[in-house]
Order: C-alpha cells, then sequence, then structure tokens
C-alpha cells in the first residue's frame, strides 16, 4: 500500500490575431501534474521487506500547442 495522492492538470490559453487579422491563433500552455518532481516508486517487496521492483514515476511535463486558421 502506499500513502493517497492527488494529481493537479493546469491549462491556459489565449486567442490572437495575426498580419493584420488574416490569421487568427491560439496558444495554449497545459502543464501535467505540477507537483510530481518524478521518482522511483517500489511495486513488489520480498518476504523481508525489501524491495526489489520499481516502476519510474514520470515528472511533471509542459506542453505548448499553437493552433492558425487562416
Amino acid at each position: 500500500w502506499d500513502k493517497s495522492r492527488y494529481y493537479i492538470d493546469l491549462s491556459a490559453g489565449y486567442n490572437l490575431r495575426l498580419f493584420k487579422d488574416h490569421v487568427h491563433a491560439r496558444l495554449q500552455l497545459n502543464v501535467l501534474d505540477i507537483f510530481e518532481n518524478g521518482r522511483l516508486q517500489a511495486v513488489a517487496y520480498n518476504p523481508d521487506g525489501t524491495s526489489f521492483a520499481y516502476r519510474i514515476v514520470d515528472p511533471r511535463q509542459f506542453i505548448l500547442s499553437a493552433n492558425f486558421d487562416l
């Protein structure tokens, strides 16, 4: 068993117009698992309590996307 955890994602977007209103653009920034720093988490244990298998927990991710519409 592991302690309870919570996961929070954030997103922010901005609409703008370029080239004298000919191109509409949307910029969006997503941040996944904002409080996660990355770690190894034990998933299997020996009878004496020592761990022998781990999984990798990914750190926070930043995703920036841009959409353009003519």
